[in-house]
């Protein structure tokens, strides 16, 4: 059986993942929060699995990218089976350039 690894977010991840809920609560609804709350756990499983199957970021020197909605993209780092979000962003911010 492969390794069991355990993902670990951030303050500046989860800070990030609230700004975004609060975002879409504005112009949308809980239904969209969920969507996009999905998103995260639908990473999470998956980078469980295949913990360097996104690219390199270019970025954060490093970690790898996820990008998980075209809006929206998430950064980590793998550390033995340790997987940690460093940040989660609005790929339309200067940050995704």
């Amino acid at each position: 059986m492969g390794v069991e690894r355990t993902v670990l977010w951030s303050d500046e991840a989860m800070e990030n993942v609230d700004m975004i809920k609060a975002f879409i609560l504005q112009r949308w609804t809980e239904r969209e929060v969920s969507a996009f709350l999905d998103l995260l756990y639908g990473f999470e499983e998956l980078v469980k699995r295949f913990p360097n199957g996104y690219e390199r970021s270019r970025n954060y020197t490093g970690c790898r990218r996820a990008v998980i909605h075209a809006n929206v993209s998430v950064v980590y780092r793998v550390t033995g089976s340790q997987i940690e979000v460093v940040t989660v962003y609005d790929n339309r911010s200067a940050k995704s350039q």
